[in-house]
């Protein structure tokens, strides 16, 4: 062993990531309450009496290991789950008080309110500005072409990809590369007045650059939006999120605020996945 081996400390690759410090912002309340949601692919549970209220303006990232059940409950909140045969969903999910299961509740308007930015980005195989467009247009929001015109520039704006394409509006968004892309993608999600972005791992198909560019995107909407993002690495929860909720077989083992669940955990399931035990 050398000198400098013998200075590193021996627990280095257990050490968990570094916690950002981020202020929750001003008090906003509950946007999301979760109570006992359970879950079913056929005869197989995916979720077991999962119990949480998410925060609005603020960012809270599932995490746990792959198959725990997280994005699955991702999709329970905006009813994306009633689009896989056999799957059903009991419990009670709120958004504002209002039961997303509700018989009376479109599920198409749902989502238009609870937007949802995929793991690997999907621009519509449109110009730029119909992918953002195309949302405020077949939903109403825009009564004139100036008013269309102002809510494209706006959420592009949003999104802080207005610089990057304000002159090639008319291009394929395919065109775009894939940060771009993303970008792109949640200026459709905000172009239709959502009251929360859900995000499904946004940057597991991103080059480190674009990753932290959407994640200060992130940080920027988080102001104004619920978000809720599945991610696979505990750093960029850390980064990102002001709560974190640690889910294990189907199972919400704990959460709570980001800074409290990666340095000192309740629960000795959360603990050994935080410091790579297992997962």
């Amino acid at each position: 062993m050398t000198a400098e081996d013998a200075s590193m400390p021996h627990d280095t690759q257990l050490r968990p990531p570094v916690v950002a410090v981020h202020s929750p912002g001003p008090a906003a309340g509950v946007k999301i309450r979760c109570d006992k949601v359970n879950a079913f692919y056929g005869d197989k549970q995916a979720l077991q009496d999962i119990s949480i209220d998410i925060p609005d303006r603020a960012v809270t990232a599932f995490i746990g290991p792959s198959g725990c059940g997280k994005s699955t409950f991702l999709r329970c909140i905006n009813r994306m789950n009633d689009t896989i045969p056999g799957a059903r969903v009991t419990g009670r999910i709120e958004i504002d008080g209002s039961d997303v299961n509700a018989k009376d509740v479109d599920p198409v308007v749902l989502r238009s309110r609870v937007g949802m930015v995929f793991q690997k980005p999907n621009p519509f195989p449109k110009s730029i500005f119909e992918n953002v467009a195309y949302g405020p247009r077949i939903h109403g929001l825009a009564s004139s072409k100036v008013d269309l015109e102002g809510i494209v520039e706006a959420s592009l704006k949003k999104a802080g990809l207005w610089a990057e394409v304000a002159d090639r509006l008319h291009q394929s968004g395919s065109s775009l590369s894939g940060g771009q892309q993303q970008r792109l993608v949640i200026a459709r999600a905000i172009a239709v007045q959502p009251r929360v972005i859900l995000m499904d791992e946004p940057c597991s198909a991103l080059d480190p650059i674009a990753t932290a560019r959407i994640e200060e995107l992130i940080d920027e909407l988080r102001r104004q939006y619920c978000i809720v993002i599945v991610t696979h690495s505990m750093a960029q929860a850390a980064r990102v999120s002001q709560r974190t909720a640690f889910f294990h077989m189907g199972v919400l083992v704990e959460e709570g605020l980001t800074g409290a669940i990666f340095t000192n955990p309740r629960e000795t399931r959360t603990q050994d996945y935080i410091t790579g035990r297992f997962g």
